[in-house]
């Protein structure tokens, strides 16, 4: 193995688009090169993802990422392609050198400056990054034909009218309020509130900002005759609460009649104020899922505001305000626009339920209890493994909830020296022609190392490879967790490593051949990011997945007796956008208190290849059980930048 890592690696001259990744990951040097960090025969052509990884084991940006990434100015490996998407091209994007030093120093610059906050990654220089797709905004597929909200809603068509009377308001208003009915005339939709209480109307279905954005324009009516003394409002919000006497105005714009002001209303109160202008002014709202709002006026940007995106998962598009003129002259709300679409917010997990296993034979409410579950997306089948009392079983996810063993028997026991104390952290991943099954073999003294076994589509029974794994060495005393990817020819590995003074951290490797073994990817973050010496923390079970272009590498992370799960999001799997927590415990009782075991994945020939789905192990206290959930996640979104 030792030798077949250390054959030489033929080094082509510069091309960006073939070879993206020169960049900041592999060595710039040309001409005949040997490298005890290279594998034979890579290829870096383009490929999706299969099933991902996982197994057993903030909210902001470097919530619990741990240490610093290093300077890669004058620490680049010598790493093969390895792009999430080898055909993207960030060189030419962001007008780099071709000169290897100055070249490789510019992208990481580039790169750790978009990840060095979590408003950072939406600026155009950013997009060059795939992993700024993830939580931004920036990265987002329109909702066609949404049925939730109307696309426009022109108050001044009706005429003169009461609201429901109006064919095009009264499909879109689903509820109005106030001691007076919301009218309609010539100027727009009137609220009708009182000197005490606000009127107006409910309109279409909730929305999740915390995994959409959108684009609201909004053209007022200014009072006629105010003066300065009138009692008139109109406002256009989302809120999280149903209308009482007044509107919850979570974040959206509310027009001062008697001060000739546009207020931008942030959590209910008023975060920044603009002169109103006259009635042909236009403005417009975009909402991010990373809690941004950017306020334009008639297309110029006007400010940028956080708001809390995250508790408003069912937010409702409401009409507001009071009016104590007459309706012809009253502030009105001329015309509403809503333009909505779906983005990657890795928080934003939905169908969240514990999983059901039912067995042909045997106790299958002891199956529920399985740990480290891992999933794979076979075309046809969605296979799900897991460990159970150091035996491996894999069954059909038949519906989210339910995963039906046909076969009761393990399809991998212990059976090799080396598995005396039994197998864990199944690992399912498919290469276009057969399944591999990876996991940690636990020997006599409590080591593990990263064995594989492979099984055609049946998934019924394994065979292991034969292959050398990988087995702990020098510093190293253990080996576990193993996640994999597996593109076009080139296998990616992510594992928990233990050192032999107890700390542990995240260790990734790669090969084109299982034969080979592998070699390590050099001089990465991902060891200073997840390293963990305390004894009552621990990072473990990683998850990785390609969507979009990027990496998503989850994991499991323990402080004290609580798990969560966090993530990094990577072009390269060297330089890693820390998301912090995105999966912890719910208000359901099988994971009130946490989540570990993540397992997530996506794939461009699924069903519906905008969605992520993940099992995991719940903890309720008393035990872990096998749980899953999914979410909104487009794909072939990130800028194409040939």
């Amino acid at each position: 193995m030792e030798q077949a890592l250390n054959r030489n690696r033929r080094c082509d001259r510069w091309k960006w688009l073939a070879t993206a990744a020169v960049l900041a990951v592999v060595s710039f040097g040309c001409g005949e090169t040997e490298s005890a960090g290279s594998a034979p025969g890579i290829d870096s052509g383009t490929g999706g993802s299969s099933g991902s990884a996982g197994t057993g084991g903030d909210s902001g940006v470097n919530g619990g990422g741990g240490a610093e990434a290093p300077n890669f100015a004058d620490a680049l490996g010598e790493n093969p392609a390895l792009f999430a998407d080898p055909q993207r091209n960030p060189g030419d994007f962001l007008g780099l050198s071709t000169d290897a030093t100055e070249g490789s120093q510019g992208y990481a610059e580039a790169a750790l400056a978009c990840y060095a906050a979590p408003n950072a990654c939406g600026g155009p220089e950013c997009g060059a990054f795939a992993s700024c797709c993830v939580n931004t905004g920036a990265c987002c597929a329109p909702v066609v034909d949404n049925a939730a909200l109307p696309a426009l809603l022109d108050f001044r068509g009706c005429g003169v009218l009461e609201l429901l009377d109006c064919d095009e308001a009264s499909s879109a208003v689903t509820m109005t309020f106030g001691e007076l009915e919301p009218v309609l005339n010539a100027r727009g939709l009137v609220p009708n509130g009182t000197a005490s209480a606000e009127g107006g109307a409910l309109i279409g279905e909730p929305l999740n900002l915390a995994s959409q954005r959108v684009e609201l324009d909004v053209q007022f009516a200014l009072p006629v005759g105010c003066s300065g003394t009138c009692l008139e409002s109109a406002g256009v919000a989302f809120t999280a609460t149903a209308p009482g006497p007044f509107v919850d105005a979570e974040v959206g714009l509310l027009l001062s009649g008697s001060r000739e002001l546009v207020n931008v209303m942030i959590g209910n109160e008023v975060a920044d104020s603009f002169f109103a202008g006259p009635g042909s002014t236009k403005w417009r709202l975009v909402l991010s899922p990373d809690g941004s709002a950017e306020l334009f006026r008639d297309g110029a940007l006007q400010g940028r505001y956080p708001f809390d995106a995250a508790a408003l998962t069912q937010a409702q598009l409401v009409a507001f305000g009071r009016n104590l003129s007459a309706t012809a002259n009253s502030a009105a709300i001329a015309s509403i626009q809503v333009q909505v679409a779906d983005c990657d917010n890795p928080r934003a997990w939905i169908e969240r339920q514990p999983v059901s296993v039912s067995i042909a034979v045997g106790d299958a409410a002891r199956h529920s209890f399985g740990a480290s579950p891992s999933i794979v997306d076979l075309g046809q089948t969605t296979q799900v493994a897991y460990e159970l009392d150091g035996e491996i079983y894999v069954g059909e996810l038949v519906m989210p909830g339910e995963v039906f063993v046909a076969v009761p028997a393990p399809v991998l026991v212990p059976s090799e020296p080396d598995e005396a104390m039994g197998l864990e952290d199944p690992e399912l991943v498919f290469d276009g022609s057969n399944v591999f099954l990876f996991y940690t073999a636990r020997d006599a003294s409590g080591a593990g190392s990263i064995r594989a076994a492979v099984s055609s589509l049946g998934v019924t029974a394994f065979t292991r490879t034969g292959t050398a794994g990988l087995i702990p060495a020098g510093d190293i005393v253990s080996y576990e967790a193993p996640t994999v990817a597996y593109r076009a020819g080139l296998w990616l590995l992510v594992v928990r490593a233990t050192h032999s003074d107890g700390a542990t951290e995240l260790q990734a490797f790669y090969t084109s051949n299982l034969d080979d073994g592998w070699a390590p990817v050099v001089d990465g973050a991902l060891e200073q990011l997840t390293r963990v010496e305390s004894a009552t923390a621990e990072i473990t079970e990683p998850s990785l997945m390609i969507h979009n272009s990027a990496y998503q590498l989850y994991y499991a992370r323990r402080s004290g007796t609580r798990w969560s799960v966090e993530l990094l999001v990577s072009d390269e799997l060297l330089l890693w956008r820390p998301m912090g927590d995105v999966l912890g415990g719910s208000d359901e009782a099988y994971d009130r208190l946490g989540a570990r075991s993540p397992d997530a994945f996506s794939g461009p020939d699924r069903i519906d290849p905008d969605r992520i789905d993940i099992v995991y192990s719940g903890q309720d206290g008393v035990a872990f059980r096998l749980g899953t959930a999914s979410r909104t996640a487009p794909s072939d979104t990130a800028p194409s930048i040939f």
